[in-house]
């Protein structure tokens, strides 16, 4: 595991490592259960990577982890989030790439600070653009390779959304010449395609 610290210095027994450690990774490590000491890191712990583990949940306790700004769970067996998840109001980068999600974590849209959501090579059927709408602070949506049948038009909609990834899902409507473009482009192909109230 490789840990950082605040306070930058540690020794047997020093209570500054436990209050200082600000970034924890844990990747690589083989984990089916998240070690319960990572939720004693409460007070401090901004940064979490469990990449490339075999997660299939995560415990309720997560949710008190109320510091942590990115978390990572990139190549995971993971299908739900906690309810708890909803508690992570500091959380800004969020990675679910690589796991077995049907949809997005509802605890999700609760969340007011989170900008970049990856949720990339899962098995997303559908999203909800209208409770994606209320994640005000999402910038960058990365939704390729799953298994979207449409894209909403709606999508554009999202307030400060600036980078839509789209690429790899079933949808044949935006054409690959428009996807090819970039996410100005296919926002503002979305967009125009919003019905006008």
């Amino acid at each position: 595991a490789v840990v950082s610290t605040q306070s930058g210095h540690y020794g047997r027994g020093d209570q500054a490592l436990v209050c200082g450690i600000v970034r924890l990774s844990m990747q690589h490590c083989g984990l089916t259960v998240i070690p319960e000491q990572v939720v004693n890191l409460r007070g401090c712990l901004q940064e979490l990577e469990l990449g490339s583990n075999n997660l299939h949940q995560l415990p309720p306790e997560i949710g008190k982890l109320v510091k942590l700004r990115k978390l990572n769970l990139l190549n995971n067996n993971l299908k739900e989030l906690p309810a708890e998840c909803s508690s992570l109001v500091a959380l800004e980068d969020l990675n679910l790439g690589q796991n077995k999600f049907e949809e997005i974590p509802e605890c999700l849209y609760s969340l007011p600070a989170v900008c970049n959501l990856i949720i990339s090579n899962n098995q997303i059927k559908s999203v909800e653009p209208a409770k994606l709408r209320t994640m005000t602070s999402l910038v960058c949506l990365d939704l390729e390779n799953n298994n979207l049948g449409r894209l909403p038009p709606e999508l554009s909609l999202i307030p400060n959304l600036r980078t839509l990834l789209v690429l790899g899902n079933r949808f044949k409507i935006p054409r690959a010449d428009v996807l090819a473009k970039g996410s100005a482009e296919v926002l503002a192909w979305l967009k125009n395609k919003v019905p006008q109230s």
